[in-house]
């Protein structure tokens, strides 16, 4: 939707588009029954979580710490898969083993791959510059170019900076915009496709990204038997086509209930069910756009016109083998590689790991960046480590749903080989520490385990997964716990905990 530029934040419709019908609509199974805050920050981590260790479970201890180990790992409920190792780094002794050559999914485990190989390849000290390009001297240039750098931490806030460094630079009036998108193309990665939701942390990368490629629908209700007001954030005007097919009744009870989904590059925001008239706002929580790159650019002409510089036509997008030219009037950065790996570890943020996997890739074989190129690229940057690959597949960077499989054995080998990388210490310290912060700041809070264990969780609804090292007894391990066709992670979680208690004691 894009109706004259008007306040960015702001931008209400009740329009109500009624030529799909409701039933052919897809929408999702629960309505909302308390509204989140208006302007939540993006929300694209996994399913991973922090969820409390079980209490009150007594532990195996025995003078042989081998067989108490191997009992708890095998006191699971249920007739699952499942593997585990556990390796003393100092003498390379196997304290634990359990089918550790077999083929299993690791979830977000899978993110210990894809930022090993970003260690190794990236200088995490850069920052990543997203440029705006002159074509033409004066106010008035023939084009300004908008060239993508991947910044996944870009949110709205910071594309508003660089169109306001657009306009301290003079520019008031521009024939066209063109987005050069040429960095990474923006096909999903794979195994993103298996589950089409619309939520945050499926959300698709790109040159450019605005808010992590979601955006926030906020809806106020509108007169009894007319359609609520819809806004949606960032404005991105042609980019979004809402379809306001909800309506404001009367009383307290109501179920709206918001999807996106993707249109060509366009993104659809669907809005069914009713909002009650007593209702003062309600939020749908941050979705998925369709397009990373395409909603970006439209995002940036919208914040030019909010800035009064006029835009006569475009985003035109380009990509390789076009070179636009111009000369560089405004530019912004943001955070370095570093926070961006720290974040992907600690918080299990899939955007910020596929970004870190498809740029391995740009930096290895060169750009454009593709899904071939990025497993290409982490392959080759982790070949010097001589892992065994055998069952092990990396074909994206979060570990999302089942395009990734490991081993414990090789798993642990990566975990091992990280010590003697000269950047070990931007990899350790990227992990979730135990008790402390990320996805396990409310597990392992014992004082054996209370910030001795460095680790990277995973979590889909039939797999839990942990990997990483433990500190204790004047050593440090490697280890590598994964369950597969489980039902609900936390008896999971609990053996895990449970173990890595047991491998701690003296």
């Amino acid at each position: 939707m894009d109706s004259g530029h008007g306040n960015l934040a702001r931008r209400w419709t009740s329009a109500w588009i009624t030529t799909l019908g409701i039933a052919s609509l897809v929408a999702p199974t629960t309505a909302w029954t308390k509204p989140p805050a208006l302007h939540p920050s993006p929300a694209a981590a996994d399913a991973d979580d922090d969820a409390s260790e079980v209490a009150g479970t007594s532990l195996p201890h025995s003078r042989d710490k081998a067989s108490d180990l191997r009992a708890i790992f095998k006191a699971v409920p249920g007739k699952i898969r499942a593997g585990g190792l556990v390796v003393d780094l100092a003498t390379g002794a196997t304290l634990f083993e359990d089918n550790a050559d077999g083929v299993l999914t690791p979830a977000s485990v899978a993110k210990l791959f894809a930022t090993a190989a970003a260690v190794r390849t990236l200088d995490l000290d850069k920052k990543p510059t997203t440029v705006v390009r002159a074509v033409g001297k004066g106010s008035e240039p023939a084009a300004l170019v908008l060239v993508g750098a991947a910044d996944p931490t870009m949110t709205l806030s910071e594309w508003t900076k660089l169109a306001q460094a657009v306009k301290k630079a003079g520019i008031v009036r521009t024939k066209k915009l063109i987005i050069d998108t040429s960095l990474m193309d923006d096909q999903l990665p794979k195994g993103f496709d298996q589950k089409p939701t619309d939520a945050a942390f499926r959300a698709p990368i790109g040159a450019l990204m605005v808010d992590a490629s979601t955006l926030q629908v906020t809806l106020r209700p509108g007169k009894v038997g007319a359609p609520p007001l819809v806004e949606v954030t960032p404005d991105a005007g042609d980019a979004v086509v809402v379809l306001n097919l909800a309506k404001t009744v009367a009383g307290k009870r109501d179920a709206p209930v918001v999807l996106t989904r993707p249109n060509g590059r366009k993104t659809e925001v669907v809005i069914q069910g009713t909002i009650a008239v007593s209702r003062k706002i309600v939020g749908s929580g941050r979705r998925r756009v369709a397009d990373a790159s395409y909603f970006a650019g439209h995002v940036f002409k919208r914040l030019l016109q909010a800035q009064g510089i006029e835009v006569t036509s475009g985003p035109e997008f380009v990509t390789a083998g076009k070179d636009v030219g111009g000369e560089p009037i405004a530019s912004h950065l943001h955070h370095d590689w570093r926070a961006v790996l720290h974040v992907t570890n600690k918080q299990s943020h899939n955007q910020f790991a596929e970004t870190l996997f498809k740029l391995v890739g740009v930096h290895q074989l060169g750009a454009p960046g593709t899904n071939q190129k990025a497993f290409d690229g982490v392959r080759k940057a982790l070949a010097p480590l001589q892992l065994q690959w055998q069952g092990t597949q990396i074909y994206n960077g979060s570990g999302l749903y089942r395009a990734d499989t490991v081993t414990c054995r090789t798993t642990v080998a990566l975990l091992r080989a990280m010590t003697k990388d000269p950047k070990f210490a931007d990899f350790k310290a990227s992990l979730a520490i135990g008790g402390v912060d990320g996805t396990v700041r409310g597990r392992l809070k014992g004082p054996e385990t209370l910030g001795k264990v460095f680790a990277k969780t995973g979590t889909l609804d039939d797999v839990s997964g942990l990997a990483g090292y433990a500190e204790g007894n004047g050593t440090t391990y490697a280890f590598a716990l994964f369950f597969n066709d489980i039902k609900g992670p936390a008896p999971y979680r609990s053996v895990q905990d449970r173990l890595l208690r047991r491998l701690l004691q003296p």
